[in-house]
């Protein structure tokens, strides 16, 4: 056989191999990332400091869409719930909230 020719065969396996460990660590990364997130958003829900029957209506507020959600300029974070009229605000650091508006953009992109 060519040893050009046998070079390139082996290069075209080394390269696959590669892709193949690579796929699998972006894979892993997506995990970790998934988990780091969903520990943020415990943590987030936990700081509200509600009492246990309203947290769960409003966990079934955002699932159901009823709750709202926003970030003013300086960072602060207002809720509205219209079903159980729950209104609460939360300062959070200005880089929290730009990143967690970033994260959303890149999920929507992912999509």
């Amino acid at each position: 056989m060519n040893m050009r020719l046998k070079k390139v065969l082996d290069d075209i396996q080394k390269t696959e191999n590669k892709i193949l460990e690579l796929q699998e660590h972006v894979r892993q990364l997506r995990i970790q990332k998934k988990q780091m997130e969903d520990a943020e958003i415990i943590k987030a829900i936990r700081s509200m400091k509600m009492d246990s029957r309203k947290m769960l209506t409003f966990l079934d507020g955002i699932q159901n869409g009823t709750v709202t959600m926003q970030f003013d300029e300086e960072g602060n974070l207002s809720m509205d719930s219209s079903e159980t009229g729950i209104k609460k605000e939360e300062n959070m650091d200005r880089e929290m909230s730009t990143g967690l508006i970033e994260e959303r953009e890149d999920l929507e992109d992912e999509e």
